[in-house]
């Protein structure tokens, strides 16, 4: 695993933290944003509680999809979710390699929120930079999302 792993992305949405909480922790809300742009997700799972599991199916332009798997280790309303992060379809060996997603909010003042994504255990800078391009675009979505509501 490289060092410089660690992806790190600072966002400042027009929601209060309570708003953008809810936007990660119900099923409709995260399937109505979560993936890149120009992919739509279905979550057949989602028990957003310590321990509880979820899955995410993004369905790619190009007709392929990616199932995301993992557990909630953090629920904090409203200020902190993480939760591990894998593909369902890697190899058993990589599959022990889940990454964590961690997902801190802070309360910006005026009804906005300071949304923090720390995604660790990445296992190289490629690999990193993939998912940086990844999640800058959910969270574009999320942006939007949060507009409509």
């Amino acid at each position: 695993m490289a060092e410089d792993a660690t992806l790190e992305i600072k966002r400042l949405y027009d929601a209060p933290p309570e708003r953008v909480f809810d936007a990660w922790m119900q099923r409709e809300q995260w399937q109505a944003w979560i993936g890149p742009e120009g992919t739509q997700s279905d979550v057949p799972l989602h028990e957003p509680h310590v321990g509880g599991r979820y899955k995410v199916v993004m369905n790619l332009s190009n007709g392929q999809t990616m199932p995301i798997v993992g557990v909630f280790k953090t629920v904090e309303r409203p200020s902190r979710i993480a939760f591990t992060w894998a593909l369902e379809t890697h190899p058993p060996d990589l599959l022990a390699h889940d990454s964590l997603v961690t997902i801190t909010l802070r309360d910006a003042g005026n009804g906005k929120t300071e949304l923090t994504l720390r995604h660790d255990n990445l296992v190289t800078t490629e690999n990193r930079d993939q998912h940086g391009r990844g999640w800058n675009s959910a969270l574009n979505k999320l942006e939007t999302f949060l507009g409509r509501a």
